[in-house]
């Protein structure tokens, strides 16, 4: 049960990031995620359309009419998903203070060090003060980067030995649950001042509801585009998962 209890998480995240209030955490993400997109699509689209379509006679002319159109399809799922990754680093502040918003109006508790970004005393603040929010949120992102990349680099590796390769999709799998759940429950983490080796140990040990919050976000990010629109449900739902498991190691 405590598995579904995790993939819950991920469908009361949906409802809770298109609270008033908390819209404005909703499209900015999004908006950076489909211009990012568009900006790919622009620079390396083009010159890939051309390239897999040259001068053709006449008499298959008609065959542009159904390559470039596919073609722009396959392109625009493969940007969405190449760009992820570089959304959720460049909207790390805004994912910060979501995570902040949805801990207030969830549990009526702010965290104990909300996002300058959140704040309500943000336009009386410095510029620097400011700045090294910004900066503090990325280099969390960061970090989260140099726990991921190496195990990816092994699940690629694994992938081309024979005989063991035939566990990798699985393995994938687990891990991609896995990093999902350590990404998006990190937010709330990092605003209460919990370190990265500590959120990562309190995972581990609340392993069947975090898990299935990461399988139920994986699937979600798995699907082009419209990964961009539940964003902020994952940075919502991972901020319950982190609650509920911060409940459980006070029990």
């Amino acid at each position: 049960m405590d598995f579904f209890v995790g993939v819950n998480f991920f469908f009361q995240g949906i409802v809770l990031a298109n609270k008033p209030g908390l819209r404005r955490y909703f499209w900015l993400p999004v908006g950076i995620g489909l211009f990012l997109t568009s900006v790919t699509l622009y620079f390396f689209g083009t010159s890939i359309i051309a390239a897999a379509t040259p001068d053709l006679p006449d008499w298959l002319s008609w065959l542009a009419w159904i390559i470039v159109p596919i073609l722009f399809v396959l392109l625009a799922l493969v940007s969405a998903w190449s760009v992820s990754f570089i959304t959720i680093i460049i909207a790390s502040p805004l994912f910060s203070g979501l995570a902040s918003e949805v801990e207030k109006q969830a549990h009526s508790t702010p965290p104990s060090t909300p996002s300058e970004l959140d704040s309500p005393s943000a336009n009386n603040n410095s510029f620097m003060s400011l700045m090294n929010s910004v900066l503090k949120d990325l280099g969390r992102e960061l970090r989260k980067l140099r726990y991921h990349l190496p195990r990816l680099l092994g699940l690629v590796i694994l992938s081309f030995i024979p005989v063991i390769n035939l566990i990798a999709p699985l393995v994938g799998g687990l891990y991609g649950a896995w990093i999902m759940s350590v990404q998006f429950s990190d937010y709330a983490a990092d605003n209460n001042n919990i370190s990265f080796t500590d959120s990562l140990a309190q995972l581990k040990k609340n392993l069947l509801p975090s898990m299935g919050f990461g399988a139920m976000t994986s699937l979600a990010m798995a699907i082009p585009l419209l990964n961009f629109f539940l964003l902020p449900a994952a940075v919502a739902g991972g901020t319950l998962l982190w609650r509920h498991n911060q409940t459980n190691e006070t029990e």
